[in-house]
Protein backbone atom coordinates (compact mmCIF):
# COMPACT_ATOMS: atom_id res chain seq x y z
CA UNK A 1 0.00 0.00 0.00
CA UNK A 2 2.40 2.20 0.84
CA UNK A 3 4.72 1.94 -2.60
CA UNK A 4 1.28 2.36 -4.37
CA UNK A 5 0.49 5.75 -2.31
CA UNK A 6 4.33 7.14 -3.37
CA UNK A 7 4.14 5.73 -7.18
CA UNK A 8 0.87 7.82 -7.24
CA UNK A 9 2.04 10.81 -5.72
CA UNK A 10 5.00 10.07 -8.57
CA UNK A 11 2.89 10.05 -11.39
CA UNK A 12 0.84 13.03 -9.96
CA UNK A 13 4.16 14.78 -9.78
CA UNK A 14 5.70 13.60 -13.15
CA UNK A 15 1.90 14.82 -15.04
CA UNK A 16 2.08 18.41 -13.63
CA UNK A 17 5.18 18.94 -14.85
CA UNK A 18 3.58 18.33 -18.25
CA UNK A 19 1.04 20.76 -17.97
CA UNK A 20 2.84 23.11 -20.74
CA UNK A 21 5.97 22.16 -22.81
CA UNK A 22 7.20 25.97 -22.30
CA UNK A 23 7.49 25.12 -18.60
CA UNK A 24 10.89 25.46 -17.01
CA UNK A 25 12.30 25.32 -13.83
CA UNK A 26 12.41 22.84 -11.14
CA UNK A 27 9.51 20.99 -8.75
CA UNK A 28 10.21 20.07 -4.87
CA UNK A 29 7.49 17.84 -3.13
CA UNK A 30 7.67 16.89 0.38
CA UNK A 31 4.95 14.16 1.09
CA UNK A 32 4.43 12.81 4.87
CA UNK A 33 3.30 9.10 4.69
CA UNK A 34 0.38 7.24 6.19
CA UNK A 35 2.75 5.22 8.14
CA UNK A 36 5.28 6.78 10.37
CA UNK A 37 6.42 10.18 11.15
CA UNK A 38 9.00 10.47 13.97
CA UNK A 39 8.38 14.14 16.35
CA UNK A 40 9.60 14.98 19.56
CA UNK A 41 7.19 16.73 22.19
CA UNK A 42 7.63 19.99 24.08
CA UNK A 43 9.74 17.81 26.95
CA UNK A 44 12.36 16.22 23.89
CA UNK A 45 10.46 12.93 24.11
CA UNK A 46 10.61 11.46 20.36
CA UNK A 47 7.01 10.58 19.77
CA UNK A 48 6.22 7.91 16.92
CA UNK A 49 3.20 8.35 14.88
CA UNK A 50 1.44 5.43 12.81
CA UNK A 51 -1.15 3.79 11.81
CA UNK A 52 -1.80 2.35 15.63
CA UNK A 53 -1.14 4.92 17.56
CA UNK A 54 -1.73 8.06 17.51
CA UNK A 55 0.52 9.73 19.98
CA UNK A 56 0.92 12.77 21.96
CA UNK A 57 1.39 16.04 20.39
CA UNK A 58 1.66 14.36 16.75
CA UNK A 59 -2.40 13.58 17.16
CA UNK A 60 -3.43 17.86 16.29
CA UNK A 61 -1.68 16.72 12.51
CA UNK A 62 -1.82 12.89 12.44
CA UNK A 63 -5.20 13.00 10.22
CA UNK A 64 -4.03 15.00 7.64
CA UNK A 65 -1.51 14.01 3.94
CA UNK A 66 0.19 17.25 2.62
CA UNK A 67 1.65 17.51 -0.89
CA UNK A 68 3.08 20.74 -1.76
CA UNK A 69 4.53 21.44 -5.09
CA UNK A 70 6.42 24.61 -6.70
CA UNK A 71 7.09 25.15 -9.95
CA UNK A 72 8.60 27.92 -11.83
CA UNK A 73 7.39 28.73 -15.30
CA UNK A 74 7.21 31.34 -18.27
CA UNK A 75 5.35 34.47 -18.13
CA UNK A 76 4.75 33.74 -21.86
CA UNK A 77 3.61 30.47 -21.03
CA UNK A 78 0.00 31.94 -21.36
CA UNK A 79 -1.02 29.53 -18.02
CA UNK A 80 -4.07 31.64 -16.09
CA UNK A 81 -5.58 30.45 -12.66
CA UNK A 82 -7.53 27.31 -12.49
CA UNK A 83 -9.91 26.90 -9.13
CA UNK A 84 -11.20 23.74 -10.57
CA UNK A 85 -8.78 20.96 -9.01
CA UNK A 86 -11.28 18.35 -7.69
CA UNK A 87 -10.14 16.62 -4.05
CA UNK A 88 -9.32 19.47 -2.36
CA UNK A 89 -6.76 21.23 -4.36
CA UNK A 90 -5.91 24.94 -4.13
CA UNK A 91 -3.76 26.97 -6.64
CA UNK A 92 -2.83 30.83 -6.46
CA UNK A 93 -0.94 32.45 -9.50
CA UNK A 94 -0.47 36.21 -10.40
CA UNK A 95 -0.19 36.74 -13.70
CA UNK A 96 2.62 39.48 -13.13
CA UNK A 97 4.66 36.56 -11.26
CA UNK A 98 6.13 33.26 -12.23
CA UNK A 99 5.37 30.80 -10.10
CA UNK A 100 2.83 29.79 -8.29
CA UNK A 101 2.32 27.16 -5.54
CA UNK A 102 -0.31 24.05 -5.52
CA UNK A 103 -1.40 22.44 -2.28
CA UNK A 104 -3.34 19.59 -1.80
CA UNK A 105 -4.59 17.85 1.26
CA UNK A 106 -6.59 14.52 2.13
CA UNK A 107 -7.96 13.37 4.92
CA UNK A 108 -6.70 10.16 6.23
CA UNK A 109 -8.58 8.55 9.19
CA UNK A 110 -5.69 7.47 11.94
CA UNK A 111 -6.53 5.82 15.63
CA UNK A 112 -4.67 4.20 18.30
CA UNK A 113 -7.11 1.25 18.24
CA UNK A 114 -7.57 -0.42 21.53
CA UNK A 115 -8.38 -4.18 20.68
CA UNK A 116 -4.17 -4.72 19.34
CA UNK A 117 -2.95 -6.94 20.64
CA UNK A 118 0.41 -4.65 21.38
CA UNK A 119 -2.21 -1.69 23.26
CA UNK A 120 -1.38 -0.07 26.36
CA UNK A 121 -1.93 3.53 27.71
CA UNK A 122 0.30 6.54 26.82
CA UNK A 123 1.80 8.81 29.45
CA UNK A 124 -0.83 9.91 31.80
CA UNK A 125 -3.33 7.95 30.04
CA UNK A 126 -5.58 4.98 31.47
CA UNK A 127 -7.18 1.92 29.87
CA UNK A 128 -9.60 -0.72 31.13
CA UNK A 129 -10.50 -3.82 29.87
CA UNK A 130 -13.80 -5.56 31.24
CA UNK A 131 -13.99 -8.87 29.99
CA UNK A 132 -17.30 -10.92 30.38
CA UNK A 133 -16.76 -14.69 28.83
CA UNK A 134 -18.04 -18.47 29.57
CA UNK A 135 -15.65 -20.87 29.33
CA UNK A 136 -15.97 -24.98 29.01
CA UNK A 137 -13.73 -28.18 29.84
CA UNK A 138 -15.16 -31.29 29.77
CA UNK A 139 -14.00 -34.86 29.37
CA UNK A 140 -15.13 -38.40 29.60
CA UNK A 141 -13.32 -41.06 31.56
CA UNK A 142 -13.27 -45.08 32.39
CA UNK A 143 -12.32 -46.13 36.08
CA UNK A 144 -9.75 -48.59 35.86
CA UNK A 145 -9.24 -49.75 39.24
CA UNK A 146 -9.27 -48.98 42.64
CA UNK A 147 -8.23 -49.51 46.41
CA UNK A 148 -10.76 -49.07 49.25
CA UNK A 149 -9.03 -47.36 52.66
CA UNK A 150 -11.47 -48.17 55.31
CA UNK A 151 -10.57 -44.66 57.23
CA UNK A 152 -13.49 -44.42 59.32
CA UNK A 153 -11.95 -44.79 63.49
CA UNK A 154 -15.03 -46.08 65.09
CA UNK A 155 -15.06 -48.93 62.92
CA UNK A 156 -13.56 -52.45 64.54
CA UNK A 157 -11.78 -53.08 60.91
CA UNK A 158 -10.17 -49.69 60.72
CA UNK A 159 -6.72 -49.57 58.93
CA UNK A 160 -4.64 -48.10 56.54
CA UNK A 161 -2.18 -50.67 56.03
CA UNK A 162 -4.40 -53.22 54.54
CA UNK A 163 -6.40 -51.91 51.47
CA UNK A 164 -8.54 -53.71 49.41
CA UNK A 165 -8.40 -53.71 45.82
CA UNK A 166 -11.25 -54.42 43.34
CA UNK A 167 -11.70 -53.95 39.54
CA UNK A 168 -13.82 -50.94 38.57
CA UNK A 169 -13.35 -51.26 34.69
CA UNK A 170 -17.23 -51.12 33.41
CA UNK A 171 -17.17 -47.80 35.58
CA UNK A 172 -17.29 -44.53 33.50
CA UNK A 173 -18.72 -40.79 33.15
CA UNK A 174 -18.63 -37.34 31.89
CA UNK A 175 -17.01 -34.35 33.57
CA UNK A 176 -18.05 -30.81 33.01
CA UNK A 177 -16.83 -27.66 34.38
CA UNK A 178 -18.90 -24.33 33.32
CA UNK A 179 -17.21 -20.97 34.31
CA UNK A 180 -18.77 -17.68 34.06
CA UNK A 181 -16.31 -15.07 34.10
CA UNK A 182 -15.49 -10.96 34.53
CA UNK A 183 -12.66 -10.12 34.60
CA UNK A 184 -11.08 -6.47 35.00
CA UNK A 185 -7.70 -5.07 33.39
CA UNK A 186 -6.77 -1.53 34.48
CA UNK A 187 -3.44 -0.17 33.25
CA UNK A 188 -1.83 3.38 33.43
CA UNK A 189 0.70 4.70 31.51
CA UNK A 190 3.49 6.12 33.47
CA UNK A 191 5.71 6.70 29.90
CA UNK A 192 4.66 6.11 26.45
CA UNK A 193 6.19 2.96 26.72
CA UNK A 194 6.14 1.88 30.00
CA UNK A 195 2.51 0.78 32.42
CA UNK A 196 1.79 -0.75 35.28
CA UNK A 197 -1.53 -3.07 35.60
CA UNK A 198 -3.72 -4.43 37.91
CA UNK A 199 -6.61 -7.44 37.80
CA UNK A 200 -9.25 -8.85 39.16
CA UNK A 201 -12.01 -11.54 38.55
CA UNK A 202 -15.37 -12.67 39.38
CA UNK A 203 -15.83 -16.44 38.56
CA UNK A 204 -18.88 -18.45 39.33
CA UNK A 205 -17.90 -22.25 38.31
CA UNK A 206 -20.23 -25.42 38.31
CA UNK A 207 -18.59 -28.96 38.33
CA UNK A 208 -21.13 -31.82 37.24
CA UNK A 209 -20.44 -35.17 36.96
CA UNK A 210 -22.76 -37.20 34.88
CA UNK A 211 -24.10 -40.41 32.71
CA UNK A 212 -22.26 -43.10 34.49
CA UNK A 213 -22.72 -46.50 32.91
CA UNK A 214 -23.73 -47.79 36.16
CA UNK A 215 -27.02 -45.54 36.48
CA UNK A 216 -25.51 -43.77 39.52
CA UNK A 217 -27.24 -39.98 39.78
CA UNK A 218 -25.51 -36.95 38.57
CA UNK A 219 -23.44 -34.84 41.34
CA UNK A 220 -22.52 -31.34 41.31
CA UNK A 221 -20.32 -28.61 43.21
CA UNK A 222 -20.65 -24.92 42.78
CA UNK A 223 -18.35 -22.07 44.14
CA UNK A 224 -18.42 -18.02 43.09
CA UNK A 225 -16.49 -14.90 44.10
CA UNK A 226 -13.59 -12.99 43.53
CA UNK A 227 -11.48 -15.75 43.44
CA UNK A 228 -8.21 -13.77 41.26
CA UNK A 229 -6.40 -11.21 41.82
CA UNK A 230 -3.11 -9.69 40.38
CA UNK A 231 -0.73 -7.02 39.14
CA UNK A 232 2.24 -6.80 36.75
CA UNK A 233 4.21 -4.21 34.34
CA UNK A 234 4.07 -3.73 30.55
CA UNK A 235 7.19 -1.86 28.59
CA UNK A 236 6.74 -1.46 24.85
CA UNK A 237 10.67 -1.48 23.83
CA UNK A 238 10.46 -1.07 20.19
CA UNK A 239 7.93 1.02 18.12
CA UNK A 240 9.33 1.90 14.95
CA UNK A 241 7.75 2.19 11.02
CA UNK A 242 8.37 -1.87 10.89
CA UNK A 243 8.43 -3.33 14.20
CA UNK A 244 7.10 -3.35 17.67
CA UNK A 245 7.45 -5.20 20.94
CA UNK A 246 6.38 -5.65 24.37
CA UNK A 247 7.98 -7.50 27.28
CA UNK A 248 5.49 -8.25 30.65
CA UNK A 249 5.95 -9.39 33.56
CA UNK A 250 2.76 -10.61 35.85
CA UNK A 251 1.78 -12.36 39.26
CA UNK A 252 -1.59 -13.40 39.89
CA UNK A 253 -3.59 -14.94 43.15
CA UNK A 254 -6.04 -17.76 43.14
CA UNK A 255 -7.58 -17.68 46.40
CA UNK A 256 -6.81 -20.86 48.13
CA UNK A 257 -5.44 -22.36 45.15
CA UNK A 258 -1.99 -21.07 43.67
CA UNK A 259 0.09 -18.05 43.35
CA UNK A 260 1.29 -17.84 39.70
CA UNK A 261 3.86 -15.48 38.07
CA UNK A 262 4.14 -14.58 34.41
CA UNK A 263 6.58 -13.63 31.83
CA UNK A 264 5.39 -12.52 28.26
CA UNK A 265 7.30 -11.37 24.90
CA UNK A 266 5.66 -10.38 21.90
CA UNK A 267 7.12 -9.09 18.50
CA UNK A 268 5.51 -7.87 15.26
CA UNK A 269 6.47 -6.80 12.06
CA UNK A 270 4.12 -4.16 10.69
CA UNK A 271 2.72 -4.19 6.79
CA UNK A 272 0.93 -1.58 5.83
CA UNK A 273 -2.33 -2.08 8.02
CA UNK A 274 -1.60 -5.22 8.74
CA UNK A 275 0.62 -6.94 11.90
CA UNK A 276 2.59 -10.53 11.77
CA UNK A 277 3.29 -11.56 15.41
CA UNK A 278 4.73 -13.98 17.61
CA UNK A 279 4.55 -14.72 21.44
CA UNK A 280 5.94 -16.67 24.22
CA UNK A 281 4.57 -17.28 27.64
CA UNK A 282 5.98 -18.95 30.72
CA UNK A 283 3.84 -19.27 33.95
CA UNK A 284 5.31 -21.06 37.03
CA UNK A 285 2.53 -22.23 39.75
CA UNK A 286 3.05 -22.47 43.17
CA UNK A 287 0.22 -24.76 44.59
CA UNK A 288 -0.45 -23.19 48.34
CA UNK A 289 -2.25 -26.13 49.29
CA UNK A 290 -2.15 -30.01 48.92
CA UNK A 291 0.05 -31.61 46.53
CA UNK A 292 -2.33 -32.49 43.81
CA UNK A 293 -4.33 -30.67 41.23
CA UNK A 294 -7.22 -31.49 38.87
CA UNK A 295 -11.66 -31.24 38.98
CA UNK A 296 -12.97 -31.37 42.17
CA UNK A 297 -16.24 -32.01 43.25
CA UNK A 298 -18.47 -32.26 46.83
CA UNK A 299 -21.96 -32.88 47.39
CA UNK A 300 -23.88 -32.14 50.67
CA UNK A 301 -23.75 -35.10 52.46
CA UNK A 302 -19.73 -34.84 53.27
CA UNK A 303 -19.02 -36.89 49.49
CA UNK A 304 -15.95 -35.90 47.35
CA UNK A 305 -14.05 -37.17 44.38
CA UNK A 306 -11.29 -35.17 42.65
CA UNK A 307 -10.09 -36.36 39.09
CA UNK A 308 -6.41 -35.63 39.70
CA UNK A 309 -4.01 -34.27 36.51
CA UNK A 310 -1.17 -34.08 38.66
CA UNK A 311 -0.08 -35.78 41.82
CA UNK A 312 2.97 -35.37 44.19
CA UNK A 313 3.37 -32.10 43.35
CA UNK A 314 4.03 -28.39 45.30
CA UNK A 315 3.99 -26.35 41.53
CA UNK A 316 3.88 -26.96 38.12
CA UNK A 317 5.08 -24.73 34.61
CA UNK A 318 3.47 -23.77 31.64
CA UNK A 319 4.92 -22.39 28.43
CA UNK A 320 3.26 -21.42 25.72
CA UNK A 321 3.82 -20.07 22.29
CA UNK A 322 2.37 -18.90 18.45
CA UNK A 323 1.84 -16.63 16.24
CA UNK A 324 -0.92 -14.49 14.95
CA UNK A 325 -2.11 -11.51 12.69
CA UNK A 326 -4.01 -8.30 13.50
CA UNK A 327 -5.24 -6.24 10.98
CA UNK A 328 -7.27 -3.12 10.64
CA UNK A 329 -10.32 -3.44 8.20
CA UNK A 330 -11.52 0.34 8.15
CA UNK A 331 -11.74 2.85 10.31
CA UNK A 332 -14.03 0.99 12.14
CA UNK A 333 -13.19 -2.81 12.48
CA UNK A 334 -10.79 -4.95 13.28
CA UNK A 335 -9.58 -8.89 13.10
CA UNK A 336 -6.92 -10.33 15.23
CA UNK A 337 -6.36 -14.32 14.70
CA UNK A 338 -3.55 -16.32 17.29
CA UNK A 339 -2.66 -19.83 16.68
CA UNK A 340 -0.95 -20.77 20.22
CA UNK A 341 0.79 -23.92 21.10
CA UNK A 342 1.27 -25.14 24.91
CA UNK A 343 2.53 -27.32 27.06
CA UNK A 344 0.60 -26.90 30.18
CA UNK A 345 2.68 -29.15 32.62
CA UNK A 346 0.85 -32.80 32.16
CA UNK A 347 -0.40 -32.58 28.22
CA UNK A 348 -0.28 -30.17 25.39
CA UNK A 349 -2.85 -28.26 23.68
CA UNK A 350 -3.37 -26.43 20.18
CA UNK A 351 -5.26 -23.71 20.54
CA UNK A 352 -7.55 -21.70 17.78
CA UNK A 353 -8.87 -18.25 18.75
CA UNK A 354 -10.15 -14.91 16.60
CA UNK A 355 -11.22 -11.99 17.45
CA UNK A 356 -13.75 -9.47 15.66
CA UNK A 357 -13.49 -5.44 17.13
CA UNK A 358 -15.66 -2.61 16.36
CA UNK A 359 -14.03 1.38 17.53
CA UNK A 360 -16.68 3.77 17.01
CA UNK A 361 -13.98 6.18 18.47
CA UNK A 362 -10.67 6.94 19.82
CA UNK A 363 -12.12 6.07 23.57
CA UNK A 364 -13.88 2.88 23.22
CA UNK A 365 -14.24 -0.35 21.34
CA UNK A 366 -15.81 -3.59 21.71
CA UNK A 367 -14.20 -6.69 20.75
CA UNK A 368 -15.96 -9.86 20.15
CA UNK A 369 -13.58 -13.13 20.92
CA UNK A 370 -14.09 -17.09 20.91
CA UNK A 371 -11.02 -19.73 21.36
CA UNK A 372 -11.41 -23.82 20.74
CA UNK A 373 -8.73 -26.17 21.98
CA UNK A 374 -7.93 -28.49 18.51
CA UNK A 375 -5.61 -31.07 19.58
CA UNK A 376 -5.39 -31.84 23.43
CA UNK A 377 -2.79 -34.90 24.38
CA UNK A 378 -4.85 -35.47 27.45
CA UNK A 379 -6.77 -38.06 25.03
CA UNK A 380 -6.18 -41.16 26.46
CA UNK A 381 -4.14 -40.32 29.76
CA UNK A 382 -3.92 -42.21 32.92
CA UNK A 383 -4.45 -40.08 35.62
CA UNK A 384 -5.06 -40.57 39.76
CA UNK A 385 -8.86 -40.44 40.88
CA UNK A 386 -9.40 -39.55 44.74
CA UNK A 387 -12.98 -40.40 46.08
CA UNK A 388 -14.39 -40.02 49.57
CA UNK A 389 -17.39 -41.75 50.53
CA UNK A 390 -19.12 -40.51 53.76
CA UNK A 391 -21.69 -43.51 54.69
CA UNK A 392 -21.65 -45.84 52.14
CA UNK A 393 -25.26 -47.25 51.73
CA UNK A 394 -25.16 -48.30 48.20
CA UNK A 395 -26.07 -52.09 48.32
CA UNK A 396 -23.16 -52.94 46.31
CA UNK A 397 -21.00 -51.41 48.05
CA UNK A 398 -21.58 -53.06 51.11
CA UNK A 399 -21.78 -56.23 49.94
CA UNK A 400 -18.43 -55.38 48.09
CA UNK A 401 -16.87 -54.14 51.43
CA UNK A 402 -18.49 -57.13 53.26
CA UNK A 403 -16.21 -59.47 51.55
CA UNK A 404 -13.14 -58.20 52.93
CA UNK A 405 -14.62 -57.88 56.72
CA UNK A 406 -15.53 -53.88 56.37
CA UNK A 407 -17.99 -52.48 57.81
CA UNK A 408 -16.82 -48.78 57.49
CA UNK A 409 -19.15 -45.64 57.98
CA UNK A 410 -16.75 -43.78 55.81
CA UNK A 411 -14.29 -44.95 53.17
CA UNK A 412 -11.38 -43.76 50.92
CA UNK A 413 -10.78 -44.68 47.51
CA UNK A 414 -8.01 -44.37 45.38
CA UNK A 415 -7.81 -45.41 41.59
CA UNK A 416 -6.59 -44.70 38.04
CA UNK A 417 -9.03 -43.51 35.25
CA UNK A 418 -8.33 -42.70 31.63
CA UNK A 419 -9.52 -39.70 29.96
CA UNK A 420 -11.30 -39.61 26.62
CA UNK A 421 -12.65 -36.79 24.54
CA UNK A 422 -11.02 -33.93 26.28
CA UNK A 423 -12.32 -30.32 25.15
CA UNK A 424 -12.31 -26.86 25.79
CA UNK A 425 -13.49 -23.48 24.70
CA UNK A 426 -13.99 -19.92 25.34
CA UNK A 427 -16.96 -17.33 23.96
CA UNK A 428 -16.33 -13.76 25.13
CA UNK A 429 -16.82 -10.24 24.87
CA UNK A 430 -14.32 -7.41 25.87
CA UNK A 431 -15.06 -3.18 26.49
CA UNK A 432 -12.31 -1.66 26.32
CA UNK A 433 -11.92 2.15 27.56
CA UNK A 434 -9.00 4.66 26.90
CA UNK A 435 -9.08 8.04 29.13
Amino acid sequence: MKKCVVALVSLMVALSGAVNAEETGTTTSTYRRVSTVTKTDGRGNTITNNFYYNQGAGRANAGKNTKTTTRTVKKSSGMKGDSGYAGGETRSYKKSESTYTKKKTTSQMRKYFLAHPFFQPLKGKFGSVTDISFAQNSFKFDLLNGTVWDIDPSSATYSLDTPFVYGVSSGGAKIKTNQFLVKEDFSFGISDSVAILAMAQYDSTKVKLTDWTTGEPDASTSDSGFNTFGFGLQYRFVDTNDYIGMLAAYYQNQRDTANTFMADLKFGYKIDRTTLYGLGRVSYIDLTSGNAYGAFIQDKTGDWLMMSYNTDVDSATFIEGGVGVFGVLNKYFTLNGEVLFGNYDWHNQLTLKGAFGYQPGDMFALNLYGSAVVYDSADGKVRKYYNNDVAPYSSDTQALLSTCGITSNNIYTIGDYKIKNYNEYKLGIQAILYF
